[in-house]
């Protein structure tokens, strides 16, 4: 029985895995309102609209505000808020104007920045379409499983010859091994965070406070993001106005410039732990590694697929 237990534990695995992922996409906001109503933690702010870009035309237009504000201790930081404008007619989103937003300290490690002072509301329409989808999920899942296993428990012996001579259980284990491999690969680069590192980020954003830092040094890391060089500067820089630390970041640098030509950097640290920093703009500008964490889990969602239909075709064509 050991290729056919080697296979059905990474069928499961795969399929607890997308299950995961489903309802902490769907359930996360959710929990994250419930949470803050039950801690009351919105701190609202004033902000200043930097720019206006229009996404998506018509009577509701989309509109994304970059908008400039304090954060928590005082350092003003830059963010991107998308939203419905209902009433354009009021001409509320202008350059150098000032509105109103919330910090919604409970979606952590999430964007907290909101625009409404008031406290933020969750669907019940879309809890009810992720619960559907949960159980709909969960119920397809254990039918089909369900039917795998009586048909593989009722003939051991063969159904083990099937999976032993089948290249279901290779596909899965280097499915697995290839996603592991790009995962650690790209944390590596810099490129793909964990989750401790996004709550690390988050809490120099909108903890941190902003200074100056003095190249020391750098190297090349001999990778390329658009074509253009990674680069690794040490740092050091005069924290609490007293102390000196040393910090180390990577950054993309254009084709055109060279690290030479880098002596300074703004850097944002803990104000309680200065020996945590980075470069403000990797903070600031965090659109490419959304995109590239949505891009590996659409691979990844393909890899499932590929051997998730190979695992029942094997079963049922045999």
């Amino acid at each position: 029985m050991t290729y056919t237990i080697l296979t059905l534990i990474l069928v499961g695995f795969i399929l607890l895995f997308w299950l995961y992922n489903l309802m902490y996409n769907c359930f996360s906001r959710s929990f994250c309102i419930l949470k803050n109503r039950n801690s009351g933690s919105i701190t609202t702010k004033d902000a200043s609209i930097i720019s206006v870009t229009t996404i998506k035309k018509g009577k509701k237009p989309l509109v994304e505000l970059l908008v400039l504000f304090e954060n928590f201790s005082g350092h003003h930081i830059h963010r991107k808020i998308r939203v419905w404008d209902s009433k354009p007619q009021l001409n509320r989103f202008q350059p150098d104007k000032t509105i109103p937003i919330g910090l919604n300290i409970a979606r952590k490690p999430k964007d907290p920045v909101f625009l409404s002072q008031k406290m933020c509301r969750f669907s019940f329409m879309f809890v009810i379409i992720c619960s559907l989808k949960t159980v709909l999920y969960v119920t397809g899942c254990y039918i089909i499983m369900g039917e795998i296993f009586g048909r593989v428990f009722s003939e051991p012996d063969r159904y083990e010859h099937v999976f032993k001579s089948s290249n279901t259980w290779q596909i899965g284990l280097i499915f697995i091994g290839i996603s592991i491999f790009l995962y650690l690969l790209l944390q590596k680069i810099g490129v793909l965070v964990t989750g401790k590192t996004m709550g690390q980020n988050w809490n120099l954003l909108y903890y941190g406070i902003g200074t100056t830092a003095r190249v020391s040094e750098y190297r090349d890391t001999g990778t390329f993001i658009k074509n253009s060089p990674v680069v690794e500067f040490n740092y050091t820089f005069e924290a609490n106005g007293k102390q000196r630390v040393k910090g180390d970041d990577k950054k993309v640098i254009e084709k055109d410039h060279s690290p030479q030509e880098t002596e300074q950097l703004e850097i944002m640290y803990l104000p309680n732990d200065p020996s945590v920093s980075r470069i403000t703009e990797n903070l600031e500008s965090l659109e490419f590694n959304r995109f590239l964490t949505i891009l590996f889990m659409v691979v990844v969602f393909i890899f499932s697929a590929v051997f998730i239909f190979s695992f029942y075709q094997t079963v049922f064509n045999a």
